[in-house]
């Protein structure tokens, strides 16, 4: 019997082409692991119907008998984040006042993974507007994380981790703006890739295509169980769709033709201050420094530059938008929204503290293209940049927003449009969770992180279902 749990997602198409495997077999392990696991945890918030997710295998195993296979996820199911629109399905962004009727038609990232044979699992739990790094709304409620239910699944990916960490999924469509897909793939022991800003088009992002100030930020992202999945999926969802003005035509080259033994690897950490990484945080990242030590051309520490900067100019006008509140309270006005959950409450109430002026916002606008520009610099001398993910394991529920600081290492890649990846190093000894690592690269070379990233996956405890 083969252990589907064990399969990347290339081997779950592979073997069903070798007829060793059907998509009806993998259909029925992981609608028996959410029908399992999803009760406790309810990180899938809106799942397919049974019936049409076996049919749709069974149509995938009459299609390879025929002797047509769709593409490279023929028969592969997959869960994708409630941050789009997925035909039939009702989403929400884990807005009360949003969900309704049900889309019509595919986002363009969600259509490329079923035109390469994909079957829909169901929409994954987010934070109320994807805006907090717990998932928990006032629609479905909170997710828990698979290893620890009293600790965070992190947001805004989160039910999409979770589902992945409890194997009811072997990997799915995210986001990020603001650490979204590296938070939760940190918490919960998984793999996520935020893409290259502006490599995946947004057309058909819930609610909008657009999303004012975030676009600057935003990208689609993946998650999966190895470096090889999440390798995949980003190559699959990239490119330019017509739609989206802002989608660049950039190769995604091959992670596995790229030799380590050329790759110069930056490694960095902070001495103090609230993204300071515990004992066990900074061990796993040493650790991972002299795994890659003889086998990368070289290993060193690394300081970026400007990481003060970018915190401020994402926090201050991407998140609380330096406006006194007036965007958000209009926002919400508009959808008739008046109860709110915790995080955005609080985000309410800082925002409605901050009033930039017309200087000081231009400012941080330019201060935005100083920091890309920095960084560019820094990567031309060094190809890949290891780093913590969040100084510490998950914390606990409601924890989301009490120091904005802890995600110093996560906000500057945001707004440089880094491409990003996180992969699991390791366990906290004391308490058992999950440890990630952060992986970043140059625009356009997702390639060269993803080889770093399979290197270090091949030395390392090898991902299990919790």
């Amino acid at each position: 019997m083969t252990d589907i749990d064990t399969l990347s997602l290339r081997e779950m198409a592979d073997l069903q082409q070798r007829g060793r495997l059907a998509s009806r077999d993998l259909a029925e392990h992981y609608l028996a692991r959410i029908a399992e696991r999803n009760p406790q945890l309810n990180a899938i918030i809106e799942q397919a119907p049974p019936q049409r997710v076996l049919a749709e295998a069974d149509a995938a195993d009459a299609a390879l008998r025929r002797g047509h296979p769709q593409g490279p996820l023929h028969g592969v199911p997959l869960s994708l984040k409630d941050a789009c629109h997925v035909r039939g399905f009702h989403p929400s962004r884990g807005v009360r006042e949003l969900h309704g009727a049900a889309s019509e038609a595919n986002a363009t990232v969600v259509q490329r993974l079923f035109d390469a044979g994909a079957i829909a699992l169901g929409l994954s739990n987010v934070p109320e507007m994807c805006m907090a790094f717990d998932t928990d709304n006032l629609l479905y409620g909170r997710t828990l994380n698979p290893h620890d239910p009293e600790r965070s699944a992190g947001g805004s990916s989160g039910g999409e981790a979770s589902a992945i960490a409890a194997g009811m999924s072997p990997g799915g469509l995210a986001s990020d703006a603001c650490g979204s897909v590296r938070v939760p793939a940190h918490f919960n022991g998984v793999c996520g890739l935020k893409l290259t800003q502006w490599r995946a088009p947004l057309t058909g992002q819930f609610p909008h295509d657009r999303s004012g100030l975030f676009h600057l930020s935003s990208s689609f992202a993946v998650m999966g169980r190895g470096v090889d999945d999440i390798a995949l999926l980003g190559q699959l969802i990239s490119g330019p769709d017509g739609k989206d003005p802002d989608t660049v035509p950039a190769p995604f080259r091959d992670y596995r033709e790229q030799p380590l033994s050329a790759l110069r690897i930056g490694v960095w950490q902070e001495s103090a201050g609230p993204a300071r990484p515990s004992a066990a945080t900074s061990a796993l990242l040493q650790h991972a420094a002299a795994l890659l030590d003889g086998a990368a051309a070289s290993v060193a520490e690394v300081v970026p530059p400007m990481v003060d900067e970018a915190f401020d100019a994402l926090w201050k006008v991407l998140v609380l938008g330096g406006d006194g509140g007036r965007g958000w309270k209009q926002l919400f006005s508009r959808m008739g929204k008046t109860a709110f959950s915790a995080p955005i409450a609080q985000l309410l109430e800082w925002s409605g503290e901050l009033e930039m002026s017309v200087d000081e916002l231009r400012a941080s606008l330019v201060m935005r293209d100083t920091v890309r520009h920095r960084l560019a610099m820094m990567f031309r001398d060094i190809d890949v940049l290891i780093c913590p993910v969040y100084p510490d394991i998950a914390f606990r529920h409601g924890e989301s927003l009490r120091e904005p600081g802890a995600y110093r290492y996560v906000f500057p890649f945001s707004l440089s449009g880094s491409p990003a990846a996180v992969i699991p190093a390791g366990r906290c000894p004391d308490s058992g969770m999950p440890i990630g690592l952060q992986l970043v690269g140059r625009h356009w070379d997702e390639h060269q992180l993803l080889a770093a990233a399979a290197h270090l996956e091949r030395l390392l405890p090898a991902w299990r279902p919790v």
